[in-house]
C-alpha cells in the first residue's frame, strides 16, 4: 500500500517521457487496492498461505482467476482471494457454458414469434422494468 503513489507517479512519467507526443498510449486510468489477502489471511510463505499466480492459474484456470479476482474486492481495502469462491465460480462457469452449448445445439426447436403466453408478457415486463432501472 505504501508504494502505490510511487508506482502510480513512476508510470505517468514512463509513459510520457517514451511517447511524449502521442498521449493515445498514456494510462487512462488505474485501479489499485492494498495488498491481497488468500482465504482472509495475510499471504506467507513462512505460514503456508501462499499462492503464486502461475499456481493458481493452473488450479483454478485463468477464467477461473479473473472471475475470482475480479469478485475478491474493487476498493482501497486489502482484496480477499477466497479459493471456494475460485471453485464455486468455476463451476458456475463450467455450468453456463453447457447451458449455451445445449441452447446452441437445441436452437432450431425453440418456440420463435411474438412474446403471446403469460409468462412472456411477465418476462419482457421484468426486463423492461430492470432497462428502466440501471
Amino acid at each position: 500500500k505504501d508504494l502505490i503513489n510511487n508506482h502510480l507517479t513512476f508510470t505517468l512519467y514512463n509513459h510520457a517521457a517514451i511517447w511524449p507526443k502521442d498521449d493515445t498510449k498514456w494510462p487512462k486510468g488505474m485501479r489499485v487496492n492494498g495488498h491481497l489477502l488468500l482465504n482472509s489471511a495475510k499471504m506467507s510463505k513462512s505460514d503456508g498461505n501462499f499462492l503464486t499466480l502461475t499456481d493458481a492459474v493452473e488450479k483454478f484456470s485463468a477464467d477461473g482467476m479473473r472471475l475470482c479476482l475480479a469478485d475478491a474486492g474493487d476498493s482501497i481495502e486489502d482484496a480477499n482471494f477466497v479459493e471456494s469462491t475460485a471453485d464455486a465460480g468455476i463451476l458456475r462457469l463450467f455450468t453456463f457454458i453447457e447451458w449455451v452449448k445445449e441452447m446452441l445445439e437445441t436452437k432450431s426447436t425453440l418456440r420463435k414469434g411474438a412474446a403471446r403466453t403469460f409468462n412472456d408478457q411477465v418476462f419482457l415486463s421484468e426486463l423492461n422494468l430492470k432497462t428502466q432501472q440501471t
